[in-house]
């Protein structure tokens, strides 16, 4: 207990260190302080029990072929860990994010109701299948993009726990390339520093290092199109491929010393969302990609 009580101190220090150096970021850094306190002893538990099951070996040669260890469409969605994320996370979640606070409490109500609700739901945005998730949000009388939002919280923690327990299995792979060596997803954001990108799984949190000069969506080579950046902070920016419109939030590994990367990347949210109105494309599965009206 006292090690969790120092967990949760330093999460909130880190983020009032952020509120008051990027004051700029505050609305979109707010809503994610329950988010986070809750969220981290739920990744530590469900690791713990990750680490009691199977895991798929490594294939030397298929991963130096580009094949990830185990696809996004392939992840063991385990029934108990989603209902236990939703009884930790969902309450949260409402309280947190006011302008969809009437759709999350609708979705809250349904997944009580229907069982199968958040399984079906959560199954809908693993395999891409937007249709059946725009769908799905109509018959609940939610905003869909409430629902793929709902969805992308609730499964992360289960994602980052399995990107735990996955990751050290090809830390040490030969891997170049765009996408998560774990899951296949994009990355979510990046750190740049001497030896190049540090890339930021979207899903499982994985990191990979990315060194070539190419969009790692589309492998387009040579610099990046648009640049986003606020004033004054120039080591935090998003970058837009001239050629597949995707976009990837970039961080200085200067910029904010000391603060763990998946707290310093939100300084980001302001200039994605900034690159979301311009018609550019995010990662699909970031849960720091929030709903904004």
């Amino acid at each position: 207990m006292a090690g969790q009580t120092e967990t949760d101190l330093a999460v909130a220090d880190e983020m009032e260190r952020l509120r008051r150096e990027r004051p700029h970021a505050r609305a979109f850094l707010d809503p994610f302080l329950g988010v986070l306190l809750a969220r981290g002893p739920l990744v530590e538990a469900l690791a713990m029990v990750a680490a009691g099951g199977p895991a798929p070996r490594p294939d030397p040669i298929r991963l130096g072929q580009g094949a990830c260890l185990e696809p996004r469409d392939e992840f063991p969605l385990d029934r108990l860990a989603l209902q236990r994320s939703f009884e930790t996370l969902h309450t949260v979640l409402a309280a947190s994010f006011r302008d969809a606070r009437s759709d999350l409490l609708n979705l809250g109500q349904a997944a009580c109701q229907e069982p199968e609700l958040l399984y079906e739901a959560v199954s809908h945005m693993l395999a891409d299948r937007r249709a059946a998730l725009v769908g799905l949000g109509h018959s609940c009388g939610v905003d869909p993009r409430v629902l793929g939002f709902w969805c992308v919280q609730l499964v992360t923690p289960l994602a980052m726990a399995r990107g735990r327990l996955l990751g050290p299995l090809v830390a040490e792979a030969a891997w170049n390339r765009g996408y998560c060596p774990v899951c296949g997803s994009w990355p979510g954001f990046a750190v740049r520093g001497s030896a190049g990108l540090a890339m930021h799984c979207s899903f499982c949190a994985a990191t990979w290092r990315f060194t070539r000069r190419e969009c790692p969506y589309c492998e387009a080579p040579g610099p990046s199109g648009q640049v986003y950046v606020v004033p004054g902070h120039d080591a935090e920016r998003v970058a837009v491929c001239r050629r597949c419109n995707h976009f990837l939030g970039e961080l200085s590994a200067a910029a904010l010393p000391g603060l763990r990367p998946e707290i310093a990347a939100l300084v980001l949210a302001p200039i994605e969302l900034l690159a979301r109105q311009h018609g550019h494309v995010p990662a699909t599965m970031d849960w720091r990609q929030m709903v904004w009206t």
